[in-house]
């Protein structure tokens, strides 16, 4: 096994000098990816809108204009209080 990590490479680095730049950069990506996701602003779009469906329980963002819930299709969100309120008749 040392013989195979101290076989020279390119240009005078070895397998394990590689082989520990690899682990490096893996640990450097993992870390940025998760500094990424944690300090991410929830920025929601004017146009979207989180929503629940009271028919089949489904929850996620659908559009203000034209919200329906993916599953069951019912109106959620601003498009469910038109329709209660008699705008959509």
């Amino acid at each position: 096994m040392r013989e195979i990590l101290s076989t020279i490479v390119f240009a005078g680095y070895n397998v394990q000098d590689l082989l520990i730049v690899a682990i490096a950069a893996v640990v450097i990506l993992a870390v940025a990816t998760i500094l990424t996701k944690v300090l991410k602003k929830d920025e929601s779009a004017p146009h979207v809108q989180l929503a629940v469906c009271f028919n089949c329980a489904w929850q996620g963002k659908v559009s203000r204009h034209a919200g329906r819930c993916p599953k069951c299709n019912e109106p959620l969100g601003d498009q469910a209080i038109k329709r209660y309120n008699g705008r959509d008749k």
